[in-house]
């Protein structure tokens, strides 16, 4: 079982301002992603490839996430989110992104933990129940915005 805390809400901030801009804001947010539209799931697993911790995404964050860490245009984003899709040349960067934002379950945490996957899921398959978890609304400037949760499982 996995001990490393969930992350806070400076921890997420200063992380996403470090990739994507000091413009970056993040807060907290009641709702979290909505699991009834397009969502991204990131999971991050433990030595033994059990997944401990996962990030969900809103899709549209996810697009902006991506396409902002290469300066990608908005309007491509935005519309790969309305396609209902993470757009093949945000994917990489999207990928890059989840991968650093393992940093958010293990700083200053004794348990190691390793970037799995992206998953796009949707309504027929959801991102897995969580034990616990923290949402936050995250505001990237000239991009869409949206919740992310990060969760045990």
């Amino acid at each position: 079982m996995c001990s490393n805390p969930l992350p806070t809400l400076i921890t997420v901030e200063k992380l996403m301002q470090c990739l994507l801009g000091n413009q970056v804001e993040a807060r907290n947010s009641a709702p979290g992603p909505d699991l009834n539209k397009p969502h991204v799931v990131a999971s991050y697993v433990d030595d033994a490839q059990a997944v401990q911790r996962i990030l969900v995404c809103e899709l549209g964050l996810a697009n902006s996430m991506g396409a902002a860490m290469s300066m990608i245009p908005a309007g491509v984003a935005n519309d790969a989110t309305k396609a209902g899709i993470v757009a093949e040349n945000i994917a990489g960067n999207l990928g890059e992104v989840l991968n650093i934002c393992v940093n958010l379950f293990t700083e200053n945490a004794p348990d190691r933990l390793t970037f799995k996957e992206l998953q796009l899921c949707g309504p027929k398959n959801p991102a897995p129940p969580v034990k616990q978890a923290v949402k936050y609304a995250i505001d990237i400037p000239r991009y869409l915005g949206g919740s992310l949760l990060a969760g045990s499982i």
